[in-house]
């Protein structure tokens, strides 16, 4: 039996994260600590911290963002890193890529990390996006020559060819993206690290991005850890797959195995009702109570057809002063895939909402249902939000909180039903 050629260990690893102010918060504690350090014994304030659970308000000041990862990565992997928002999928990445170290364990690897993180993250704003190729070229530990023998590839990959030469500054994020992914890829490093920003770009470019990575791992025998909200993307490019769910390791084996697992679990969550939904989040200033969806005549159904009116309704409850002017509602659809399928957005719209009552509802109309055939869950956001570029202050959210089934229909009332899977675009075919 052939030895495995294990490039990446993870022993160990928790990130344990104090909430408030940096330190213990009193002399004493600090000179516990020390005094445990001094004689080589644990911290004794690590033992303590409630688990990585974001929805719910914990004892302690001290939270495991991640608790005891164990895992091993072969060269020539790709492994998945999946899981909800708050999982802890990007805490992990930091560590593997060294941007922060964990509290407890220890990361061990063979060759140089190359990490995509965050849009623009290793970059200089003010300098050109060449500079910047070379900038994170030596970050990776490359020379000026070996950078040079790639930059044309690099810059031809990206698409970046006629600003290369401009500051990243006046860069589109879709831009940014782009060359940052470039310059990880084509530097050969011997792991490459990249979360879910991919998704900023277009779909043109995440299928290259996709293509570039599966030749890294099958003809260079490199080794990938990829994070993704798309399950399409991750069982495409991914051998192997770990779920996380709040700072733990819940699954581990092959990607389809660890997909499946997902989305059932996705599945299982949705089914719920609202009130037993432990993984809302927000200040709950106001709290959805019900969902469901009505259709043309006002009944309840479970089951919808492509090409029919519904309203979807959401019941809340009003627990202390909204702002009316600030009132943000976005609802989402996914695909089963988590592939995002639509969104609706009441500040896109222009919508104004007079009163918003200590009870009430919000009704989102569908004159002409759109999807094909097939399951999709609705998440929705409801927020207060001073304009489009301000952040959102979360009064209630609550990802894959509805289950919609969609039916095929006769969309177009040629009587012919529609095709399964997808979205229908409104048009017309013009014979000239």
């Amino acid at each position: 039996m052939l030895e495995k050629d294990i490039i990446l260990k993870a022993e160990h690893i928790s990130k344990q994260y104090r909430l408030g102010l940096v330190g213990t918060g009193s002399i004493k504690d600090d000179l516990k600590r020390w005094w445990y350090k001094f004689r080589g014994k644990e911290d004794p304030f690590l033992k303590i911290g409630d688990s990585n659970d974001r929805s719910t308000k914990g004892d302690s000041d001290y939270v495991w963002a991640l608790k005891n990862i164990n895992f091993e990565v072969e060269r020539g992997e790709v492994l998945g890193i999946i899981g909800k928002n708050g999982a802890g999928k990007s805490t992990l990445l930091k560590i593997l890529s060294k941007v922060t170290s964990p509290t407890t364990g220890e990361i061990k690897t063979k060759g140089r990390i190359a990490s995509l993180l965050e849009v623009g993250t290793g970059f200089h704003n003010e300098m050109t996006g060449r500079e910047n190729v070379y900038l994170n070229g030596a970050i990776l530990g490359m020379t000026k020559k070996e950078i040079t023998g790639k930059i044309d590839e690099i810059i031809e990959f990206s698409g970046c060819e006629r600003y290369i030469d401009t500051p990243v500054k006046r860069y589109s994020s879709g831009m940014t993206v782009r060359l940052a992914f470039a310059v990880a890829a084509f530097l050969e490093p011997e792991i490459l690290v990249v979360d879910e920003v991919l998704a900023v770009g277009d779909v043109e470019f995440q299928k290259k991005a996709i293509g570039k990575m599966q030749d890294i791992s099958r003809g260079q025998g490199r080794t990938v850890l990829f994070v993704s909200h798309n399950m399409a993307a991750v069982r495409n490019l991914c051998t192997r797959g770990i779920v996380l769910e709040n700072g733990e390791i819940k699954f581990s084996g092959k990607c389809n195995n660890a997909v499946d697992y997902y989305l059932e679990k996705a599945k299982q969550l949705s089914s719920l009702a609202l009130e037993e939904r432990t993984d809302r989040k927000g200040n709950h200033k106001l709290k959805v109570r019900d969902i469901y969806i009505l259709n043309d005549s006002n009944i309840k159904v479970r089951e919808l057809h492509s090409g029919e009116s519904y309203k979807i309704v959401f019941e809340y409850d009003k627990f202390n002063n909204v702002s009316e002017k600030e009132f943000t509602v976005i609802i989402k659809f996914t695909d089963e895939q988590e592939a995002l399928i639509c969104t609706i957005a009441s500040d896109e719209q222009g919508t104004k909402f007079k009163t918003i009552g200590n009870k009430g509802q919000i009704e989102i109309n569908i004159n002409k249902l759109q999807f094909r055939e097939g399951n999709y869950y609705i998440s929705y956001l409801f927020s207060e939000k001073l304009s489009y570029n301000t952040p959102h202050k979360i009064l209630d959210y609550l990802a894959d909180a509805y289950l919609m089934e969609v039916k095929r229909g006769d969309y177009w009332k040629s009587g012919i039903l529609n095709r399964p899977k997808g979205f229908i675009q409104d048009s017309e075919i013009i014979n000239l």
